[in-house]
Formats: C-alpha cells, sequence, structure tokens
C-alpha cells in the first residue's frame, strides 16, 4: 500500500494565519497613521524652520545686499509668506528670496504637507530697528496649531 504523503496547509491553518493578519492590520494601522501624520508635522516645520533662519542669518549679515543681484532687509520691513500644500502663494519678495538663495534653501520643495493639524504655514517677519526679526506664526485656524509648535519648537 503507499503512503499518502499530503504537503501543504489545511483551510483551517490558512483561516486562522489570515485572521491573525487581519487582526495585526487593526491594531497597528492607527498607529501608523499617527506615526505618518507626526512625521508631516516634524516635516514642516523643519521646513519652517529652516526658512526662519535663512531669514535671520541674511537679515544679521552687515555685508548682505553688497551685490546688485541681492536684496537687503531694510529696518522696518514687513512680509508674510503663506505656505500651502501646493507651496508658495504668491512671489517671494526681493529680500527674502535673497535670503533663502544666499543660505541655499529651494522654494520649489517648500510646502505644507501636515494633513490634520494645520493645511497652510503663514509666516510674519518684521526687521526691528536693531537688525534682529520678529516672526509670528500662524496657521489661519482658531486653534493655531502650527504657531503653538513653532513657539514651542523654538523654545
Amino acid at each position: 500500500m503507499k503512503k499518502m504523503n499530503n504537503k501543504g496547509f489545511s483551510l483551517v491553518e490558512l483561516i486562522i494565519v489570515i485572521a491573525i493578519m487581519a487582526i495585526l492590520i487593526v491594531v497597528l494601522a492607527p498607529q501608523y497613521l499617527k506615526y505618518v501624520e507626526k512625521s508631516r508635522n516634524s516635516t514642516d516645520l523643519q521646513s519652517a524652520t529652516e526658512f526662519k533662519d535663512a531669514c535671520e542669518i541674511w537679515a544679521a549679515d552687515p555685508d548682505a545686499g553688497a551685490t546688485s543681484s541681492t536684496t537687503p532687509f531694510k529696518k522696518g520691513d514687513t512680509f508674510t509668506i503663506t505656505v500651502t500644500n501646493t507651496g508658495i502663494s504668491g512671489t517671494l519678495p526681493a529680500a527674502v528670496q535673497s535670503a533663502l538663495d544666499n543660505a541655499g534653501v529651494s522654494t520649489t520643495k517648500f510646502k505644507c504637507v501636515s494633513k490634520t493639524n494645520w493645511n497652510q504655514m503663514v509666516l510674519d517677519l518684521k526687521v526691528n530697528n536693531n537688525g534682529s526679526i520678529t516672526w509670528t506664526y500662524s496657521d489661519g485656524s482658531t486653534e493655531n496649531n502650527f504657531g503653538k509648535a513653532m513657539n514651542a519648537n523654538s523654545n
């Protein structure tokens, strides 16, 4: 008599494995989505900080605007830069563009990538009489999550 050598998994074993995988997906998916959104928020904060730092370095540079192709910040200058999911709204002021160019910051990649905490980033800057810059951050909402996060990030 020939012995049958059945190899493979039974239908019950396969159903149990699929059920375990489904439970893992249901439990882990929300955690993964939170992690992804936290990463997006962090990217936005890092981009805004890079933008801020470039402007502050340019404002503090006594040689800023030394060439005809660059524009310095002037005391009393005020600028509002709005960033959405498609990029910077409108045209950047010449002094801000010079600051970013000098720092090697690409404006083409500067986009708001957060999906839940804010949908835009508004950076207001005012050049003070001593050359320093005062910043105000908002996201256009009453909660102002972006402003709170930037202020917490800068401390």
